[in-house]
C-alpha cells in the first residue's frame, strides 16, 4: 500500500509517528511504501512520485492531506483509506472512520469499498466543502502555528475574531434555474456536510446522491453564532430559520463584497467574488468499516481484485462500536 504522510499534521513528531505507523503495519502483516508531503510537494504529487501495483492509497493527516491523496486515487482508480491525524478530520467524522491507528490500518486492509461523489471547481476538485465568507475567514485565521499550540481551539479563537464581519450579498444560480439573491455570513457548497467534532452543517447530506448542497447561514446577532454551533452539535441545524438549504448538480455563488474562500479546509489566497462547483458522481472509492461495525476482532484473509474485495477464507468476526 502507498502511504502518504503529512509530517506536520497532529501533535506528534513526524519521525516518531512514521516509525510507529510502520511498526503497527508490520504487526498486521502489511508493507507500507511511505512518502511524506512537504511544501511544494503535496499529497497528489507525493502519490504521483511512486509507481507500483498498490492495493490502496492511505492518507495520513488532516482533511487537506486526505483531499490531495483523494485526487490521486480518483485519477488512478485506486481505493482511498484514511488514517486521521490532523485537527479537523471531517471525512473521518462523517464516515465514522476509526481514529485509532491500528483500527484505521485494518480498514485500509479489509474495509468495505463504497463509491462516493466529488465536486469540481474551475481549478480543482474537492471532497468535503467549499465556502465563501465567515467559514473561510475562520480557516484563514486559524494558522498552522496556532493549531499546533491550541488544537481545535484555534478554530474557536478564529471564529470569535471574525464575529464582527459584515454580512455578504449573494447571487445564486442552481443548475439552469433563474438566479436568486440572498444575504448571509457564509455560503457553503457541500459534498460532505460534517465538520470537525461531528458538527452537522447539512443533516441529510448524501455524498452518493449525485448532487451538491448549498448552505447559506444568516445569523442576525452575536448570540446566534453560539445557538447555531449548539444545534450543529446536536445535528439539528436545519431547525433554525437562519439556515437555508438548496440542492443542485451545479451551483454558482456570486458574492459582494469579495470574501475569503476556502476549499476543503485550505485557505485560497486573496478575496473572491465567485464560487462555482459541479458534482462528479461516484468519482472516488473510499474504504470504510463494514456496516454496523466499528472494530475488527479478527483479520480476514481477503484481497482487492477486479474492482472488489474477495474473501479467501472465513468471514471476519466483528464487534459493533
Amino acid at each position: 500500500m502507498l502511504c502518504v504522510v503529512n509530517p506536520v499534521a497532529g501533535p506528534r513528531g513526524s519521525e516518531r509517528a512514521a516509525r510507529a505507523l510502520q511498526e503497527k503495519a508490520k504487526r498486521l502483516g502489511v508493507e507500507l511504501d511511505m512518502v511524506e508531503t512537504r511544501p511544494g510537494f503535496d499529497g497528489t504529487a507525493a502519490a504521483s512520485s511512486r509507481s507500483g501495483d498498490y492495493q490502496a492509497y492511505i492518507a495520513v493527516g488532516g482533511d487537506g492531506t486526505v483531499m490531495q491523496v483523494a485526487r490521486a486515487a480518483m485519477r488512478d482508480g485506486i481505493p482511498l483509506a484514511v488514517v486521521p491525524r490532523g485537527t479537523a478530520n471531517a471525512v473521518a467524522w462523517h464516515f465514522r472512520l476509526p481514529f485509532d491507528v491500528t483500527q484505521a490500518l485494518k480498514v485500509a486492509m479489509y474495509g468495505q469499498p463504497i463509491r462516493i461523489d466529488m465536486a469540481r471547481t474551475e481549478d480543482r476538485e474537492f471532497l468535503i466543502m467549499a465556502g465563501l465568507g465567515f467559514d473561510a475567514a475562520v480557516i484563514r485565521d486559524a494558522t498552522r502555528s496556532m493549531k499546533r499550540r491550541l488544537g481545535f481551539l484555534a478554530y474557536l479563537y478564529a471564529a470569535l475574531k471574525n464575529l464582527g464581519r459584515r454580512p455578504n450579498k449573494y447571487r445564486v444560480t442552481l443548475d439552469d434555474r433563474e438566479p436568486f439573491r440572498a444575504w448571509g455570513a457564509s455560503a457553503v457548497i457541500a459534498n460532505i456536510g460534517t465538520l470537525a467534532g461531528n458538527i452537522r452543517l447539512v443533516k441529510h447530506v448524501d455524498p452518493q446522491d449525485g448532487l451538491l448542497d448549498l448552505v447559506i447561514v444568516s445569523p442576525q446577532r452575536f448570540s446566534d453564532f453560539f445557538r447555531l454551533v449548539f444545534l450543529g452539535i446536536l445535528g439539528r441545524l436545519d431547525e433554525d430559520p437562519r439556515v437555508r438549504y438548496y440542492r443542485a448538480a451545479r451551483i454558482r455563488v456570486e458574492c459582494r463584497p469579495a470574501s475569503p474562500l476556502e476549499i476543503d479546509g485550505d485557505d485560497i489566497e486573496g478575496k473572491h467574488g465567485v464560487l462555482e462547483a459541479e458534482v462528479v458522481p461516484e468519482a472516488l472509492t473510499l474504504l470504510v468499516p463494514p456496516e454496523g461495525t466499528m472494530r475488527f476482532r479478527w483479520i480476514p484473509d481477503v484481497s482487492w481484485a477486479n474492482g472488489g474485495w474477495r474473501s479467501k477464507g472465513k468471514e471476519p468476526k466483528t464487534r459493533g462500536g
